[in-house]
């Protein structure tokens, strides 16, 4: 059997993703306060997000808030979340798996977003010393071509961290997109189930479910066998 090499999602499956979402939503308060005079902006998103909304999030605080913006506005909004100061944590299995496996061979890192939101949350973690190869699939192509499960980002990082014949593994948590290329490619997939994650974690597409699930990374050896 060839060497181990451990490959890791990062929003919710290292960290909370949720922690990101509240900086955002405390900037666009502010912001809102300051340019509208608008009150609760931040309590507002944090409730929609909390119910489920993602994609429309933005649009409906502001028709909801604030009916006399303009079309500039949701931008502007966006633009406020991407560059809020994150103040982030590592879960505490996060730190763990990373410090064991890490011991063990060089670990890769692969994550969608904007790529500068991205770069900010590894920064904000300061996890950069801690891998080998990190792939932001945002800077791979435009209009998200190369997102997850696109399979780039992981024959990139297998490249860079590997050789044929080694073991591969993905960890995630969103089965709507993080274990169908891994699946294809031969990986050995977990999937971490979190209570509070941003996304579905029961949502899954043909050939993305994944092949282990576990409730904390400390588990891993249990599947891994190291």
């Amino acid at each position: 059997m060839g060497r181990l090499r451990v490959v890791f999602d990062l929003d919710d499956t290292l960290y909370p993703e949720r922690q990101f979402a509240l900086c955002g939503f405390r900037a666009c308060g502010d912001w809102a306060r300051a340019e509208f005079g608008v009150e609760g902006v931040a309590d507002e998103m944090t409730r929609l997000l909390d119910a489920g909304m993602l994609g429309k999030l933005f649009k409906t605080v502001l028709e909801t808030h604030i009916p006399a913006h303009g079309p500039e506005h949701l931008n502007l909004l966006r633009e406020v979340y991407r560059g809020a100061a994150a103040e982030l944590t590592l879960f505490d299995d996060g730190a763990w798996a990373l410090d064991h496996y890490g011991s063990k061979g060089p670990l890769g890192l692969i994550t969608d977003g904007t790529q500068s939101v991205q770069r900010k949350k590894v920064g904000a973690l300061a996890l950069e010393p801690r891998f080998h190869e990190i792939v932001y699939t945002d800077a791979l192509g435009e209009d998200r071509a190369y997102f997850k499960p696109h399979p780039m980002a992981f024959e990139r990082v297998a490249a860079a961290i590997g050789a044929s014949g080694d073991r591969f593994v993905y960890v995630g948590d969103n089965p709507a997109k993080d274990f169908i290329a891994p699946n294809a490619l031969g990986w050995t997939t977990v999937q971490v189930v979190r209570d509070g994650g941003i996304h579905d974690a029961t949502k899954q597409i043909d050939g993305g479910a994944p092949q282990h699930q576990i409730t904390s990374l400390t588990a891993l050896p249990t599947i891994l066998g190291i």
